[in-house]
């Protein structure tokens, strides 16, 4: 490794030292030139008042979805509505982020078991009926109760009330959303690598890579370069993801191009 080389690897490892220290200290984050909305999105409230019309759309697809991941017979503890939609720091191409809070042991005392089978069922139903309003998305996690959920903005869907209302003109980065959006895109990328069907595997990479390009983008515009887009970003590309991406479709190109 040359010179040059061993600087570009300092100043990459000290770009991640300071990425993670801004997540983990947010206090000492410089959010001054942050643009924040005045309300929130318009789409989804009156006010601080969730629109009927929308809630009974969320509660109906929250319906089908959890039919479709066969848990109709379990209790579920609330349904609620967080990140970016659910605040004051929403872009055009904000997801509508939705929590399913149940008790995972209802499936089994494995948790890694019942979040590994939740997860997938969440990504498949994401991925054959992705559901928009507004030309939103709405993503689907589901969150164990016995989880801690940080974020500034909780509005309880089920129950139609707020149980923490977000503070106008106060910016927060959020770390627990950043670890979530960035595992999401993580485990989108490791899909990625064990899809063999050559035609499946180029329209998957085609979706994910307008989807990283327009979440961050949609950070940049709104809320900058601490937004949580941009810090997932900035997460993905370095500790090597979006290089992977890129590698991978190298890798299935290289492949059909190839004769054994």
């Amino acid at each position: 490794m040359d010179t040059d080389e061993k600087k570009d690897k300092g100043l990459l490892f000290d770009n991640i030292c300071e990425i993670i220290k801004e997540v983990i200290e947010p206090s000492a984050v410089d959010v001054s030139s942050i643009v924040m909305n005045d309300e929130l999105s318009p789409l989804l409230w009156i006010g601080d008042t969730m629109i009927q019309d929308v809630r009974q759309v969320l509660l109906n697809n929250v319906k089908k979805f959890i039919q479709f991941s066969e848990l109709q017979t379990l209790k579920f503890s609330d349904i609620i509505l967080t990140g970016s939609m659910a605040n004051y720091n929403y872009g055009d191409h904000s997801d509508i982020d939705i929590h399913i809070v149940l008790d995972f042991t209802q499936l089994s005392d494995d948790k890694n078991f019942v979040n590994d089978y939740l997860k997938i069922k969440s990504m498949l139903w994401q991925d054959n009926v992705p559901v928009s309003i507004g030309g939103h998305y709405i993503e689907y996690y589901f969150q164990d109760v016995n989880e801690s959920h940080h974020s500034s903005g909780v509005y309880s869907i089920y129950k139609d009330k707020w149980n923490r209302k977000p503070l106008k003109n106060i910016i927060n980065i959020d770390t627990e959303n950043i670890r979530l959006k960035t595992a999401y895109y993580v485990n989108k990328i490791e899909d990625l690598e064990n899809t063999e069907d050559l035609d499946a595997f180029n329209i998957k990479y085609k979706d994910l890579k307008q989807k990283i390009k327009r979440f961050r983008q949609c950070g940049l515009d709104k809320s900058g370069e601490y937004s949580t887009e941009n810090l997932v970003f900035k997460i993905l590309r370095n500790n090597g993801y979006l290089e992977k991406l890129v590698n991978l479709r190298n890798d299935k190109l290289s492949a059909e191009l190839s004769l054994d």
